[in-house]
């Protein structure tokens, strides 16, 4: 079935903004229902509605009340709808990678994580979500722990930045550092204090944090070979 993916993404502005869960949870079920993938519905409504909604933050159309709602309407949608989905398209998929991901400690931001973790889902990578103020020594365990591929570190606050050179510092002293690959993000974040902190890269957006993601799978495998 041909699925109009302008006028669902416009329908799902508004439903997001407007913090209506149920019925932007029974849209998505019903498109998949008509043969969208979670995948396709994913990238083709869910991405760019939030790319309208941030757009409108950064131009203060919206405020932060609307910001954080939307964020937890498709956090909603991603738990009710698209994760159980994906669980079943997942045992016909091979795993991208293992990422762990977290918000460095002193900082409770997590809209931009969420979105992450859930792009990241959806293109089929386990993501491992430390949530929120997550300790250096904690995000270095988990990724040992969790036999992780990527670490994904997410900060708004610019005083928590120093916390994200200490797990790549720790990654060095431990003798680990060859074994992840790094990626920050956040707005004090850029290209530049990626570089200075030793991190493999830096994601803008959390489209962008799939391709750097998959691309850095994509090098880790082909020096294996």
């Amino acid at each position: 079935m041909t699925h109009d993916w302008q006028a669902l993404t416009n329908d799902f502005v508004d439903l997001l903004l407007a913090g209506q869960e149920a019925p932007a949870i029974e849209r998505t079920r019903s498109a998949l229902e008509q043969g969208a993938s979670p995948q396709d519905f994913f990238q083709f409504v869910i991405t760019p509605a939030l790319e309208e909604i941030g757009r409108r933050f950064e131009e203060l159309e919206i405020f932060l009340p609307e910001l954080a709602i939307s964020g937890e309407t498709v956090q909603a949608i991603s738990e009710t709808v698209i994760n159980p989905a994906l669980a079943i398209a997942s045992q016909e998929q091979s795993r991208q990678g293992t990422v762990v991901l977290g918000t460095v400690q002193g900082d409770l931001h997590d809209i931009g994580k969420n979105m992450v973790g859930l792009m990241l889902s959806v293109h089929g990578f386990k993501v491992i979500d430390l949530g929120t103020n997550v300790p250096p020594a904690e995000i270095v365990q988990r990724a040992e722990k969790e036999g992780a591929d990527i670490i994904a570190m997410s900060a708004l606050l610019m005083t928590c930045l120093p916390y994200m050179k200490d797990v790549l510092d720790r990654l060095v002293a431990l003798g680990l550092r060859s074994k992840y690959a790094v990626i920050i993000g956040g707005a004090p974040t850029s290209p530049e204090v990626a570089r200075a902190f030793g991190a493999d890269a830096y994601g803008a957006s959390a489209a962008e944090a799939v391709r750097i993601s998959r691309e850095l799978m994509a090098a880790r495998r082909q020096a294996v070979a």
